[in-house]
């Protein structure tokens, strides 16, 4: 029959052994929330941009940039970046812009604690494609 003391010390041992785990499992939720979040966050800066410079008389491409680069920036994520991949000068042509970032990678620090290597950053991007409008 366990006493009072020995049921103590194995509460103890269980709760050190399922603590890590547990921590392990919850930053790697948030992590992927916050990759999912990135994910919506360079999609949507991809869309706006896009559709700002289609809509645009003049340099269609720094429109479309500047309004992509004013988007992600709201949302503070790191080593951002915008490419232009086709830049729609004419009325009908295409206009198409990627936007991409890093995500912090959380468990990076807690998979070394344990002996494992999972240290990189996430990369996400997004592509976005209008027609340049005109009248």
């Amino acid at each position: 029959m366990l006493t009072r003391h020995s049921r103590r010390g194995l509460e103890v041992l269980e709760a050190a052994a399922t603590l890590p785990l547990m921590l392990f499992l919850l930053t790697a939720i948030a992590n992927l929330g916050f990759v999912v979040y990135a994910q919506q966050a360079v999609q949507n800066a991809a869309n706006y941009g896009a559709r700002m410079g289609s809509t645009a008389q003049d340099c269609r491409s720094c429109v479309a940039a500047g309004a992509a680069w004013s988007s992600i920036r709201q949302t503070g994520l790191q080593n951002a970046g915008v490419d232009v991949l086709a830049p729609g000068g004419v009325v009908g042509s295409t206009l198409k812009i990627r936007v991409s970032a890093q995500v912090p990678n959380l468990l990076g620090p807690l998979a070394a604690l344990l002996g494992g290597s999972l240290g990189d950053p996430f990369q996400v991007s997004a592509e976005a494609t209008f027609r340049a409008e005109g009248w």
